[in-house]
């Protein structure tokens, strides 16, 4: 695997997936994928009201996501492939060494290229606009800027410091909606969604992992 993207998608995750292939031999399929070089990685956002069942080009078993849940990067090989949900499908044209989080409601699929930077001694916090106006992502006080504005269905990103903190989103000094605090580790990955939902705004946080099942 490309060392970049290998440390942005979280080494501690990675390491904890290598124990597990040692403790599930008889499982063995269920956790023995090793993501070849140069692998693209591609994760699922499920903006719908029901599970979902997440198939990718090369894997044998689909990805169950939960409704308004993100999913966990599944690796493919670079060039063209298919994404399939619920019997929908979309081609698409895979760069080596990349990451794509593929937004997904009824039958409608919309890609976003995810950003990274290769420094292990820094927390990545990546910021994805979901919303209709350009949106911030700052400390809950909104005196820091943590990713200048975007526009809807953009993503930013920040490397910072190891750091407990609280992060909300800001319409330039409006502020939108809060995310939990969160403990920000050096090494991981850290996704924060702003979302339209029902009339309001609703916001998802979480740690990235990849998913080996093949």
């Amino acid at each position: 695997m490309n060392v970049r993207i290998y440390r942005w998608l979280c080494l501690p995750c990675l390491l904890l997936l290598a124990t597990l292939v040692q403790a599930q031999d008889g499982n063995a399929d269920l956790y023995d994928g090793v993501a070849p070089a140069d692998s693209a990685f591609v994760r699922v956002f499920n903006l719908g009201s029901t599970s979902i069942g997440f198939g990718l080009s090369g894997k044998q078993r689909e990805q169950r996501i939960a409704a308004g849940q993100l999913g966990s990067y599944r690796f493919t090989s670079p060039g063209p492939g298919r994404l399939t949900i619920e019997g929908n499908s979309l081609e698409a044209q895979f760069e080596a060494s990349s990451a794509t989080t593929v937004l997904y409601k009824d039958g409608q699929f919309v890609l976003i290229a995810d950003k990274f930077v290769d420094d292990p001694r820094k927390a990545q916090v990546g910021f994805y606009n979901l919303t209709s106006q350009p949106v911030a992502l700052k400390t809950r006080d909104g005196k820091h800027t943590v990713v200048e504005a975007i526009g809807t269905n953009e993503t930013g990103l920040r490397a910072v410091n190891e750091i407990k903190i609280g992060f909300s989103a800001y319409a330039g000094e409006q502020e939108l909606a809060q995310f939990d605090e969160v403990f920000l580790k050096l090494g991981n990955t850290y996704s924060f969604m702003v979302v339209e939902e029902a009339g309001g705004l609703r916001t998802l946080s979480m740690s990235s992992t990849i998913d080996p099942t093949e």
